[in-house]
């Protein structure tokens, strides 16, 4: 997940360089690429790309959070319905008391990731999402935005000015689509770090309910090296 951030992060940043409306060269894999310009200021390039992959790709990891709870926890969620925002209930669709395994957890980290999960909205609801559902303002649009990505059309745009909205494309301006990308960064970092100090916490637990009698073997895992760091 760590490895995945980062990508993201670095998609975003070379978004940032290749922008559709700065005077630098268009990529090389825009050249030849045969578009028609469908009159609603499209903004289609490499660099829009990146940063719609950075979205998604950010937007996936707190599933993959989810999962990672469900796993460790030992919550018999099915995985491949997992949320980061219903992961936390006895029944995440109906979300009404707190899964017995997570609900006396003397785990600070943990309890902020929970509240943490307040500012975005889940898929396993039994209901229809409600805006009212989450704490931050923008959760309900962040969510509209990755929900369009993975199974709609949305076009990223120069501006919206005169944009149709009956033909079944959704938009979203280009420069408020770059913030809420930053936004969801910016969820997934927290997300990640509260996700390490609250897994440290649980090993510790573990670790001072063993009895004196336990046997505990150390072991320290080496540094990843990737192949190219010996060249």
């Amino acid at each position: 997940m760590k490895q995945e951030f980062v990508s993201a992060r670095l998609l975003y940043h070379q978004a940032m360089e290749a922008a559709p409306l700065d005077d630098r060269p268009q990529h090389f894999a825009d050249d030849e690429v045969r578009l028609y310009d469908t009159l609603d200021y499209p903004a289609f390039s490499i660099g829009a790309e990146r940063l719609r992959l950075a979205f998604r790709t950010a937007y996936g990891l707190l599933d993959k959070i989810a999962g990672f709870l469900n796993l460790y926890f030992e919550l018999g969620n099915d995985p491949n319905r997992v949320d980061l925002r219903g992961i936390w209930y006895a029944n995440p669709r109906k979300r009404r008391s707190l899964h017995p395994k997570i609900a006396d957890r003397q785990n600070l980290a943990l309890r902020g990731l929970y509240w943490l999960s307040f500012d975005i909205l889940g898929e396993a609801r039994e209901a229809a999402d409600d805006p009212n559902d989450a704490l931050a303002p923008e959760a309900a649009h962040l969510n509209t935005l990755r929900n369009a990505l993975e199974h709609r059309c949305l076009v990223l745009t120069i501006e919206t000015f005169g944009a149709r909205n009956d033909d079944g494309i959704e938009r979203e301006e280009i420069t408020a689509f770059q913030h809420n990308t930053e936004r969801i960064l910016e969820l997934v970092h927290e997300a990640l770090m509260l996700l390490s100090l609250a897994m440290h916490e649980e090993e510790m637990r573990k670790l001072r309910h063993r009895g004196p009698d336990a046997l505990i073997l150390k072991a320290t895992l080496p540094v990843y090296r990737r192949a190219w760091d010996d060249l």
